[in-house]
């Protein structure tokens, strides 16, 4: 279903996102969109709440476009990318060596989960000044 306001540019905006190389892992790449997904629209959300507050709101703002495109050119797009790139690495790296449902699997999963969450927090875009 396309939403009003719909422009076949906002697809082509989402692919500028850089991921790692082509041969990373789906859990890789995943995890990359994800985190820069999560960034992205809490800025998007602070930029359309900051404009409750002008005078004249400016109909033409497309706040996750914004978002995205201060995401891109900010250093914390590579630094994401880095640190989510190492830490699935680590987690894949031992991974055929666990026994499903075992707790060092479980243990394992968990500090990725809390990697992914940090380095997110670690990341976030300056909130905009209203």
């Amino acid at each position: 279903m396309i939403h009003q306001g719909y422009r076949p540019e906002d697809e082509e905006m989402w692919s500028t996102l850089r991921f790692s190389p082509s041969g990373s892992s789906t859990l890789e790449k995943i995890m990359q969109l994800g985190s820069a997904a999560v960034i992205i629209f809490e800025n998007a959300f602070y930029i359309l709440d900051q404009q409750r507050y002008l005078e004249q709101p400016e109909e033409s703002v497309r706040p996750v476009r914004v978002a995205l495109q201060q995401y891109l050119v900010s250093p914390n797009a590579a630094a994401v990318r880095e640190a989510l790139s190492s830490a699935v690495h680590t987690y894949e790296a031992g991974f055929s060596q666990w026994i499903p449902g075992s707790a060092k699997r479980s243990q394992k999963k968990a500090e990725l989960i809390d990697t992914i969450i940090e380095v997110v927090l670690q990341h976030r875009l300056p909130r905009p000044e209203v």
